[in-house]
């Protein structure tokens, strides 16, 4: 069935009933108004894993829970409530299911586009807890930029650089009164049994290079280090395309070997999919109708990144070692563009044991995605 027939088979009933011309016109407007990047597998193939592959791995919860994003992040309305729009007209906020299906049609009308690189341009971000006299949070920001070779014969590369330490929206005032400092002492959590201490400063750094492919290949895809072909090849119908990714999954996360429900390990596969990896467009719209399909994922109505770009939101909760998470996608269904990654705690434990629920601890927002025969720009 293809993501239109879907879609219609999706509509509430409730929607087929008489409505003035104008309440249809504001539905249909606020519908369609509104790269966790993957390396190469490092335990396959060896290559240094990149800083944004160590993020919040393992981060995340098993059933969905209500969060409202805090002054990290963006904002979300609260679930199954309806939306107002600025006519004062309510507006029906589409399911998970509507959204995906219409993000999966707008992803069929993207073109292919050539090129000799698939380039990837995104703004990482993590929250982390700081202060002496009082606490409060900052966040680390990293650009990257990623040049995928469409030929084997040439190299992809990554280029990142550290865009500083910055305290977090709402958290200004907190930091004036610790005496602004520019340096601070973090606590990481190595591993369940050990933490460390490292300091960290305000100040950015240089941009630095990596080679990321291994032969031909360049991404690590549900546990397989895979080429540009292999990625271009990828089924365009849901059904095989989830078959495919489920090869590899074995029982716990792509990062770690903690226990992980096959639906859980398909939303981060298919998420890292979506948000740098060169497929076609038949893929990406197949990976949307896999995200429709799966149990537990809810819609968040209009989200702001932390950009301050404005999408729709899905949400799917998970459960880790460090506690109860909400992984949330914020798509633009006119496109079908995935716009930001991003985790939102819960009831976290351990290193974001001090985060408020709602708050955004962990976020990967693209803000470029195209082919181009631009050569990589290394520092």
């Amino acid at each position: 069935m293809n993501p239109m027939n879907q879609l219609r088979a999706a509509r509430p009933a409730h929607l087929d009933t008489p409505a003035d011309e104008h309440t249809r016109a504001a539905e249909l407007s606020y519908a369609m108004s509104h790269a966790r990047p993957r390396p190469v597998r490092t335990r396959k193939a060896g290559i240094p894993r990149p800083v944004w592959a160590l993020g919040l791995a393992g981060v995340a919860a098993a059933t969905a829970v209500a969060v409202t994003i805090t002054a990290t992040g963006g904002t979300t309305h609260a679930p199954n409530s309806p939306v107002v729009a600025k006519d004062k007209q309510p507006v029906t906020q589409l399911s998970a299911k509507q959204l995906l299906l219409v993000a999966a049609e707008s992803s069929l009308k993207a073109r292919q586009g050539g090129g000799a690189y698939w380039y990837v341009e995104s703004t990482l971000g993590n929250a982390q807890q700081v202060g002496t006299k009082v606490h409060y949070t900052v966040n680390s920001l990293q650009g990257d930029q990623k040049w995928i070779a469409r030929s084997p014969k040439q190299e992809s590369w990554w280029v990142s650089q550290n865009l500083g330490i910055k305290p977090a929206p709402g958290s200004e005032a907190a930091w004036k009164q610790d005496g602004s400092p520019t340096r601070w002492t973090v606590t990481m959590t190595k591993n369940a049994d050990t933490r460390a201490q490292r300091v960290v400063e305000a100040k950015g750094g240089k941009p630095s290079a990596d080679r990321i492919n291994v032969g031909d290949k360049v991404a690590d895809l549900a546990g397989k280090n895979v080429s540009v072909a292999e990625l271009q090849a990828l089924p365009t119908t849901a059904a095989k395309l989830k078959a495919y990714l489920l090869k590899g999954y074995e029982g716990h996360g792509t990062e770690s070997n903690d226990p992980q429900d096959a639906d859980s390990w398909l939303f981060q596969v298919t998420a890292g999919l979506l948000s740098d990896m060169p497929v076609k467009p038949g893929v990406r719209a197949a990976a949307y109708q896999v995200l429709a399909g799966l149990d537990g994922v809810r819609s968040l109505g209009e989200v702001t990144d932390t950009l301050g770009r404005t999408g729709q939101g899905v949400a799917r909760a998970e459960t880790w070692s460090t506690g109860t998470f909400e992984r949330q996608l914020i798509v633009d269904p006119k496109t079908g563009v995935l716009l930001t990654d991003q985790f939102v705690a819960v009831a976290p434990t351990g290193t974001y044991g001090w985060a408020e629920p709602g708050t955004v601890v962990n976020w990967t927002s693209i803000t470029k995605a195209e082919w181009t025969d631009r050569k990589p720009v290394k520092p």
